[in-house]
């Protein structure tokens, strides 16, 4: 149900219509949502092909007195719901909430325990575990300290995680749902990848709001051991991106910011490596995450990230807005 209230809350700004000037508050989305028959009309219409009129709906919808039905459709009306000279449709609003429902996100709680896949680590080649909770497929090196050693991204507000951690990749639970453990790594990538290159175009993923970018670096930073032990990460540039509407707050290496940019896209791309549905998991990742780092400048931030695939590189320089202000390759001729 929170899942359910939260998505409400991005969603109140979609459900204005030509007829309607006052969209719903967030305390007035809580309550239009916070019932189980109104959300029984929203994916009874959600899972009809054609408008519905009321007697079909009130059919279909497990509810016993119809002056109780009408309160609730009528609840409905307006911002999640349609009314037509056809019958009852949903709104994209209601369509978002159906889509959240469906997906398990607030009714399903999988059990994926830790398990190897065929998958390995970018770091150091080993076999990676993974596992999923809370809503997230957490992945584990079975040998090395991973990438970082905190949860949720690293930061100081997460807390210490398993030795071996790479990070988490957001799935809902119906991409859990009959795939085996590797199928479920490989959709917990795709999903993930296509989220990462919304964020990296500037777009909220989740709401289609602009997001922001917060550098940090970590200047004693030294991870020739594994993790830097005074930042507890194995990169020293690493990027937090928070949307500037919803409650999105994510992060990880700088060069997660940059993978919509074209220079890397084709230096990726021209290896066989498909960043967003990859066929090899480990290729793809190995470039993106095992690169060589160099700070030049904290004041203004300057920074020199240089990916290596099949012994051809790219050296990607930026400015303390990300933006790329060069890039250049070297060709491996031998």
């Amino acid at each position: 149900m929170l899942a359910i209230i939260w998505l409400s809350c991005q969603l109140v700004a979609m459900a204005t219509e030509e007829s309607s000037s006052n969209p719903l508050s967030p305390d007035d989305a809580f309550s239009v949502l916070g019932d189980e028959t109104r959300l029984d009309i929203l994916r009874t219409l959600g899972e009809a092909t054609d408008p519905l009129s009321f007697s079909a709906l009130y059919d279909a919808v497990d509810v016993d007195d119809s002056g109780q039905f009408n309160y609730h459709l009528d609840t409905v009306v307006g911002h999640f719901v349609r009314k037509t000279d056809e019958g009852y449709v949903l709104r994209p609003p209601g369509r978002r909430i159906v889509e959240a429902v469906l997906s398990g996100a607030v009714t399903e709680t999988p059990t994926v325990d830790r398990t190897t896949i065929d998958q390995h680590c970018e770091y150091c080649g080993s076999p990676v575990e993974i596992q999923w909770q809370d809503g997230s497929v957490e992945l584990y090196c079975t040998s090395c300290a991973g990438k970082f050693g905190r949860t949720r991204g690293g930061g100081p507000e997460g807390s210490a995680s398993v030795d071996g951690y790479l990070g988490r990749l957001t799935l809902p639970p119906a991409g859990v749902r009959d795939r085996s453990p590797d199928e479920v790594a490989r959709t917990a990538w795709t999903w993930t990848n296509l989220e990462v290159m919304a964020f990296a175009s500037g777009i909220c993923p989740r709401c289609s709001a602009t997001v922001e970018y917060e550098l940090s670096v970590c200047e004693d930073h030294d991870a020739s051991e594994g993790l830097c032990p005074a930042c507890d990460r194995h990169h020293a540039v690493t990027v937090g991106v928070e949307c500037t509407n919803c409650i999105l707050k994510t992060g990880g290496a700088a060069v997660l910011a940059l993978l919509s940019n074209t220079e890397l896209l084709s230096f990726v791309t021209d290896h066989d490596r498909n960043p967003i549905a990859p066929d090899d998991i480990g290729s793809v990742n190995e470039a993106h995450e095992d690169y060589d780092e160099e700070v030049l400048s904290t004041d203004p931030f300057e920074a020199r990230f240089t990916l290596t695939v099949d012994g051809d590189s790219l050296t990607i320089t930026v400015d303390e807005d990300l933006s790329v202000v060069e890039a250049t390759r070297d060709i491996d001729t031998q």
